[in-house]
């Protein structure tokens, strides 16, 4: 039997660790759950997780993993397509993870996995600093970053992936 159609009746311990943030197929709000940015992509994983903290992360990839199910990460969905299938597969939504730390005296942020770049650049510019964001305030920190993130400010700081100190 498939993991996946088992999993609404083993999904409830998920369910405490994430206080009630996982969503299954059958679920009334799973298509609003499992919808990506980029609305040509059709996600269907197993189950959609909420996390609000790196415990619930923690929470949501033990129990995925302890069930032999894989998991991916998503903020906002704009590069949904190269996540493949997703059948057997916990999607972790971190957009509600949207803290952000501006240190003025080193010129860097903290950002947790689901901001996007639009408050970075609000929380900066309050300082007198900018941000090696792109042209589209809406898409993720994360994503961006990770995949080489070239900024109008790149010619003289170089790429955002080549300005992370810690992650």
């Amino acid at each position: 039997m498939p993991i996946s159609s088992t999993l609404p009746r083993r999904a409830t311990s998920l369910g405490h660790s994430l206080d009630g943030k996982v969503v299954l197929p059958g679920d009334e709000r799973f298509d609003d759950a499992r919808r990506a940015w980029n609305l040509a992509v059709d996600q269907r994983p197993a189950a959609v997780a909420f996390p609000e903290s790196a415990v619930e992360v923690a929470a949501a990839v033990s129990w995925a993993t302890s069930r032999g199910l894989w998991v991916a990460a998503q903020g906002t969905g704009h590069n949904a397509g190269p996540l493949g299938p997703l059948g057997e597969t916990v999607l972790l939504r971190t957009d509600r993870m949207r803290g952000i730390r501006i240190d003025p005296a080193t010129r860097t942020a903290r950002a947790e996995a689901g901001v996007v770049w639009i408050d970075v650049v609000q929380a900066a510019a309050g300082h007198g600093l900018a941000a090696l964001a792109g042209s589209s305030p809406d898409v993720g920190v994360t994503g961006y970053t990770l995949g080489g993130g070239l900024s109008f400010l790149g010619r003289k700081y170089g790429l955002a992936a080549n300005n992370v100190t810690a992650a």
